[in-house]
């Protein structure tokens, strides 16, 4: 397998708005393990419990170890872990790292954070039986299958356990800027009730690592838990949470490395310092004149409400 230039990978997919595919796609279906009615989401046999015990108390102990020697990690705001009491929660996290999940096992606590990720990372024999025993949770393509990832979501939550979601959903190793999220997690907080605990990576060079020729170290930050609207239909308080969820990580972003993280800005900011002023105030008096944006305004209503209604259909069947 050739090795991926990540940098040049990152120029050609933010070329292209394609912030929501994998720099590495060569991993996607290789030795997955199916996932079908039969496939059980939370260990069942007292084998697969055991299992689940040893595998965490390991990480528990030793996880730690690995972070801070491989990537120099830290946790930074357990005060806000620890507001949340014993309740269950939604967690997002920027996904930036091949072991940013053990990170925030560290961090959220390995026994109380279960993690969603495509189905195609579950694979076959051991690798997978860990994956699982560590509190995998794999998101597959059917409406079955997202209808049982669901129940057992809202079981986790209900117990006090802490769901993380990815809702840039793919993985830009050491990307240090904010991707567009997807909108699952912030519905089934919505669903079930609960906060979102927003936990951003940061990248950091230190004098040291510089000296030693290492690459930056790696700081999670867990920040205050961000909650829905309490009225308003469920799309509505769910886009409403990801604005409040994806700003909290924009502003950390910003304290951290004093400039805009949000990659979208950064891009608009880039095409309209290529654009002449003159030219870029024409434009926007011809869509004006046209009428173009109040077709565009009325056309986004019109699914709206549609969407609305479809969800009152559903909500009352």
């Amino acid at each position: 397998m050739a090795k991926i230039d990540y940098r040049e990978r990152e120029k050609e997919l933010e070329r292209k708005g394609l912030y929501d595919v994998d720099m590495n796609e060569d991993h996607r279906y290789f030795d997955a393990l199916e996932i079908d009615e039969n496939y059980n989401y939370l260990p069942t046999k007292i084998t697969e419990k055991l299992r689940r015990l040893y595998v965490l108390s390991v990480v528990k102990v030793v996880g730690p170890i690995i972070t801070w020697i491989g990537m120099g990690a830290k946790v930074k705001g357990r005060k806000n872990l620890r507001a949340l009491g014993k309740g269950g929660a939604i967690s997002v996290c920027n996904h930036v790292h091949n072991l940013d999940t053990l990170l925030m096992k560290n961090a959220l606590g390995p026994f109380r954070v279960f993690h969603t990720g495509n189905y195609y990372l579950l694979k076959r024999g051991w690798l997978g039986k860990i994956f699982k025993s560590g509190g995998f949770l794999p998101v597959g393509t059917e409406i079955s299958d997202m209808r049982r990832l669901q129940e057992t979501v809202g079981e986790l939550v209900s117990k006090g356990k802490i769901v993380n979601f990815y809702p840039e959903h793919a993985l830009w190793p050491r990307y240090e800027k904010l991707r567009p999220f997807k909108p699952g997690a912030f519905r089934y907080a919505v669903k079930f009730n609960v906060p979102v605990l927003p936990v951003f990576i940061e990248f950091k060079m230190t004098k040291l690592r510089k000296l030693l020729h290492r690459k930056k170290k790696m700081i999670v930050h867990i920040l205050p838990a961000q909650y829905a609207p309490e009225t308003g239909s469920v799309r509505a308080r769910a886009e409403a949470l990801c604005e409040a969820v994806f700003a909290a990580m924009r502003a950390e972003g910003e304290r951290l490395y004093g400039k805009n993280v949000d990659c979208l800005a950064q891009e608009a900011e880039e095409v309209r310092r290529s654009v002449p002023v003159a030219e870029y105030n024409e434009i926007g008096t011809k869509l004006v004149e046209t009428g173009i944006l109040d077709g565009i305004a009325e056309a986004l209503r019109s699914d709206d409400e549609e969407e609305e209604n479809c969800e009152t259909r559903t909500e009352s069947a």
